[in-house]
């Protein structure tokens, strides 16, 4: 049966829900610009009629509506769309950390410019040819020292910035790990929050907005994937399959799942640090092959052999007499005939002449190593006796015996002329290294900075394309889930004016009972 103040309770009930919904749009309008927020929505429904059908159904037709209730706020959410959004995230990490080290490298090999390498190496080899023209000149051994010692510095300086690179990226692995690490704790936390506030039958939008911020934040640095409980708490695995987050509990990232990681910025460092040792390998390999590589050479009528030695053709000496290829050489005997050998490089060439000293000298390197093993961009140098006397430059290619001393002849400058032409040498660098496996020390860093150009166009295109596709995923989960100022204020008026329809209903019910009970049955008093 209907009661006395049904209407007054139908309209109350058109108020709250009415005022739930302004409350929750002004929610909205609070966190428009609220990283991670979610535009929420208020559900109504119809409340239950006064008439069931049974067996005590009135005999009045049809059901008296009793108004309206609030079942649920919810948030206006695509998960399929977050999804994507956390996949191609994860895609631009990777992309963006490979890009700043791509950018880095390029930095630090400086080319083309008029400083980098290839223009001391230039200079290196212009030295060479001053020397050549005047071998005893006092000033062109002074300049071949200077450029030399001058490369020398470039390839450490190099070195030196290829390793704070990698320290930092190493530095920035663990930053990310500890990242991660705490973004995880906090989502744990937020699962308890959720499950208990879920578990009396509520939504934790808030929270769950906090929760799938922190989720899209984990998603940059680290591959996820991730499942929800019925209990509203997620898991995450992370990496190669760890479970970083289980509900409430938590399993820290360590360097070893760094390595493991197939996306996201932990991804991009150990790319980024394969690439920085790539970069030194390839110069590693450039310096020590010109330096040590084996390599053929002439040497012209009239040389000297500083010890026993073959050739690679029959030669004749001085004597008349004529020394087979392969076969050995006499130490001190004079060719008259062209002599082709192989030699290990720059230094086995320099160790062919004769300094200008007195007595002459020959088998001095040009080039040292700070430490033992394979020489590298790291640990070259000019050997510190011919920066200290340069007259240990050796030059000449033959000698003369002056009262019984060695005397090189100061206008002979073959081997000079000889390493100068290794500028225009083809040496055989190791396979894989660049594009290139045959070449001059020219091409070869050519090859090297064309390669490292081409590589880091990719990434940065790659960035581009991701960049393009996440902006893309993000404004469509806006459109969803993104608050629409011209959209609440439509919504605004509306909630005003369904408020202000019921407030007048209710109004004019109290009028009718006020009528009713004040103003009827008062005839005849």
């Amino acid at each position: 049966m209907t009661s006395t103040f049904h209407g007054l309770e139908t309209s109350k009930r058109a108020l709250f829900v009415n005022t739930t919904s302004m409350q929750t749009l002004g929610h909205n309008i609070a966190n428009a610009n609220t990283e991670g927020y979610t535009r929420q929505r208020v559900n109504s429904s119809a409340t239950t009629p006064i008439w069931q059908i049974g067996m005590t159904k009135s005999a009045m037709p049809g059901q008296l509506g009793t108004g309206v209730q609030v079942d649920s706020i919810t948030r206006l959410r695509d998960s399929y769309l977050d999804t994507q959004f956390r996949r191609e995230n994860t895609s631009l990490g990777a992309w963006e950390v490979q890009n700043t080290t791509m950018t880095a490298i390029q930095d630090i090999i400086n080319e083309p410019s008029g400083n980098g390498l290839s223009a001391v190496m230039d200079d290196f080899w212009n030295s060479w040819e001053t020397l050549n023209r005047d071998p005893s000149l006092l000033s062109a051994r002074v300049a071949v020292a200077g450029a030399a010692q001058n490369m020398t510095d470039t390839l450490k300086h190099i070195s030196e910035s290829l390793t704070n690179l990698t320290t930092d990226t190493e530095s920035n692995i663990d930053k990310k790990l500890q990242q991660a690490n705490n973004i995880a704790n906090n989502i744990a936390q937020l699962n308890v929050l959720i499950r208990d506030n879920e578990s009396q039958g509520d939504h934790a939008n808030d929270f769950r907005d906090q929760r799938d911020l922190l989720i899209d934040q984990l998603s940059r640095i680290v591959n996820i994937t991730v499942t929800e409980e019925a209990n509203g708490m997620v898991n995450i695995n992370a990496a190669g399959g760890t479970a970083l987050v289980a509900g409430t509990a938590v399993t820290a990232l360590t360097v070893v799942d760094a390595d493991m990681a197939t996306g996201g910025e932990l991804n991009g460092y150990a790319k980024s640090l394969q690439e920085v040792d790539t970069v030194r390998s390839q110069l590693d390999a450039m310096v020590n092959t010109l330096v040590h590589g084996k390599i053929n050479v002439t040497l012209s009528n009239g040389y000297i052999t500083p010890q026993a030695m073959t050739a690679l053709n029959n030669v004749t000496l001085k004597d008349g007499s004529t020394i087979n290829a392969g076969t050995l050489i006499p130490k001190g005997s004079e060719i008259t005939s062209s002599m082709q050998v192989q030699v290990n490089g720059f230094n086995g060439l320099h160790e062919l002449g004769y300094s200008l000293s007195d007595p002459a000298q020959a088998g001095i390197p040009f080039f040292v190593q700070s430490t033992g093993g394979t020489l590298t961009i790291e640990n070259i140098g000019v050997n510190p006796a011919i920066t200290k006397d340069t007259n240990m430059i050796a030059a000449s290619s033959k000698y003369e015996t002056v009262n019984g001393v060695d005397k090189t002849i100061r206008g002979n400058s073959d081997i000079a002329n000889a390493l100068a032409s290794l500028r225009d040498a083809t040496f055989t660098f190791p396979d894989s290294m660049t594009s290139l496996s045959q070449g001059t020390t020219d091409d070869y860093f050519r090859a090297l900075t064309s390669d490292l150009g081409i590589r880091a166009s990719n990434v940065e295109r790659n960035l581009n394309n991701q960049n393009d596709i996440t902006d893309s995923l993000e404004m469509s989960r806006q459109s969803v889930s993104g608050v629409s100022m011209d959209e609440e204020l439509a919504d605004m008026i509306r909630f005003q004016q369904a408020y202000n329809a019921a407030a007048r209903a209710m109004t004019t019910v109290d009028e009718m009972l006020d009528r009713i009970i004040n103003q009827m049955g008062i005839v005849g008093r």
